[in-house]
């Protein structure tokens, strides 16, 4: 028989999704390593394509990698800002912003994509197909941390921005050239409560046949 989950576990779920927010400003106090680590055990039941569990996670704990990454991927944004005609101060604000944001938060977990197990296709139009597969996972397995952090009074925000600059990553933390960086989820106790930003309603977005 399939398991089915009892009242109270359900409405914990429901809970949990209702009240969950992108958390920005943390506290300064460390995330325990156990703690993490566990979460992302979790995390990794996440559905995938085939279930190859195509995600691969780089914890970035220490103040000093959290800085050179930062660095790093603010020195790529700054130079693709200036080459769209961006003005130098508006540069520095969403680049000094950005730096600040990750530096600021105790835990980074970078996660990337990697092509291992996924079906390699004779024409193009599948294997892009396969991989936007891999993609979508992604966001299955963050919104699972983003869920599971939360049940353990964590906050977490998700950041794109490795997508933008995927060799920049890759360098500076040292990964695999197989690695395909795509986000990070920035973790820590919050500082502030996030904001509660409002949803479409369900009629404007469902369409039941």
């Amino acid at each position: 028989m399939v398991p089915v989950l009892n009242s109270d576990t359900r409405n914990t779920v429901e809970r949990v999704v209702l009240d969950r927010r992108s958390v920005r400003r943390f506290l300064p106090d460390p995330v325990p390593p156990a703690v993490v680590a566990d979460v992302l055990r979790l995390a990794v039941w996440a559905p995938s394509p085939h279930n190859v569990q195509p995600w691969r996670f780089t914890v970035l704990s220490r103040p000093a990698d959290r800085e050179r990454l930062a660095t790093a991927m603010a020195g790529r944004l700054a130079e693709v800002l200036k080459n769209d005609g961006v003005a130098a101060d508006l540069i520095e604000q969403q680049t000094e912003r950005s730096i600040v944001r990750i530096n600021n938060a105790p835990v980074v977990i970078l996660c990337s994509l990697v092509a291992d197990g996924l079906v390699s296709y004779a024409d193009g139009e599948r294997r892009t197909l396969e991989w936007q597969m891999a993609v979508q996972s992604v966001g299955a397995v963050m919104q699972t941390i983003f869920l599971l952090a939360w049940t353990r009074d964590l906050g977490t925000c998700w950041m794109a921005a490795p997508m933008y600059c995927p060799d920049v990553v890759r360098d500076c933390l040292n990964l695999p050239s197989s690695y395909e960086p795509q986000a990070l989820t920035l973790m820590g106790y919050p500082a502030a409560p996030g904001k509660v930003r409002p949803r479409r309603s369900p009629d404007a977005v469902v369409d039941m046949r």
